[in-house]
């Protein structure tokens, strides 16, 4: 009998959680599962791009700071999903979590599932109560690498399995498409621009102060480089780091060069990679690292620093690498990607690394954790 699967993502915009969530349901449907996929929709326009499954957007309010959001958040979500006749429920993040933790406690779900894709440090304890309470609650608990499986254990004593991620290589490829004509045009840059990819934002878990400046060192043997950094939707307040960014590029008269792209549409993506010489992705945590999968799938270079995650998945010449906060390596990263010849090995070889990490792959993974979910549910019944 088909399952009944909803997949619960915390908003309707493109971070990585969200285009996990998606691309799993897609998945999973796509292998003869009965998925929906569910998130709040604060602007009521659905999710970043329609996705190839059934969906449920949440009618949801905005609030006025990131823990009154997140108690809001669970409420509208523990409303929504109560009245569903599901299976299995897949929480993406601590605030499906803590909804689906409620419906449990109140004896309207068994249990369910929750994918950990990265764990946060907040000074809020409100937030960092709900993080804890959304691992803890959890039936299963699942991971997207190896280093938050450790984590996990070492932390809460949860042995977990790894699901990983994947890129979908049909929409991101090598070959252009009718977005690629005008893409450097919307972005006000020239043809000649060299542009080094930042995306996600402004923030400091990205690095994104470090990255700045090595591209201004960069300038002097590269003086058409031009940053470009897309992305940022977010739910967390990043004001203070984006402040001293501001201030770093006011300061050292990197305005004229910088671009702070904003939010891509998600169709136009695949044509910004192309149009990028190399993605420096510096970040100091990350869950998994999506971006350089996408821009490898598009035929471009990445730089990325030598530690987990991005160790764990990516081989010593899948990408070029810099020391974990080495300013000197990440500039010397960078530039080694920007020439030539880097650039035309991994035109060829980018989208045969990104084949390797397939979205079916992810989706079976997923069955021994709803298998024993959906046994628990029938032992309980």
């Amino acid at each position: 009998m088909t399952r009944r699967i909803g997949i619960v993502a915390h908003s309707t915009n493109p971070r990585g959680g969200v285009v996990h969530a998606m691309h799993l349901a897609e998945a999973l449907c796509a292998a003869g599962d009965d998925v929906t996929l569910i998130a709040p929709d604060v602007a009521g326009s659905g999710f970043f791009r329609q996705p190839a499954c059934p969906v449920i957007c949440i009618p949801a309010r905005p609030a006025a700071d990131v823990a009154s959001m997140v108690e809001r958040r669970i409420v509208e979500i523990r409303d929504a999903v109560r009245g569903l006749r599901l299976d299995i429920v897949h929480a993406q993040d601590p605030i499906g979590a803590n909804a689906l933790a409620d419906l449990v406690a109140e004896g309207a779900l068994p249990g369910f599932v929750r994918t950990v894709h990265h764990l946060d440090r907040f000074d809020d304890a409100r937030l960092a109560a709900r993080q804890d309470r959304g691992v803890r609650a959890a039936t299963e608990v699942l991971c997207v690498s190896d280093m938050w499986r450790v984590a996990l254990r070492d932390r809460y004593g949860r042995d977990v399995e790894v699901v990983g991620n994947g890129v979908d290589t049909r929409r991101y490829a090598s070959y252009a498409d009718g977005h690629d004509d005008g893409i450097r045009r919307a972005l006000g840059l020239d043809e000649d621009a060299v542009i080094v990819l930042a995306v996600g934002g402004v923030e400091a878990r990205k690095n994104t102060i470090a990255l700045f400046d090595a591209c201004l060192a960069l300038r002097s043997d590269w003086p058409r480089l031009h940053l470009v950094i897309a992305g940022g939707a977010t739910l967390l307040d990043h004001g203070a780091y984006r402040a001293a960014f501001d201030a770093r590029v006011r300061t050292a008269g990197g305005a004229g060069w910088v671009t702070l792209a904003g939010v891509i549409a998600d169709d136009a993506m695949p044509a910004l990679y192309r149009a990028a010489h190399v993605l420096a992705y510096p970040s100091v945590s990350e869950g998994f690292g999506l971006c350089p999968l996408e821009a490898l799938a598009c035929g471009i270079p990445v730089v990325l620093p030598r530690q987990a995650p991005f160790s764990e998945h990516l081989r010593a010449d899948d990408a070029l690498w810099c020391g974990p906060g080495d300013a000197d390596g990440l500039h010397g990263a960078i530039g080694r990607a920007l020439e030539a010849g880097t650039r035309r090995t991994f035109r060829a070889r980018g989208p045969e690394i990104a084949g390797r990490f397939t979205w079916a792959t992810v989706a079976a993974a997923h069955h021994p954790a709803y298998d024993r979910l959906s046994r628990k549910a029938a032992v309980d019944a």
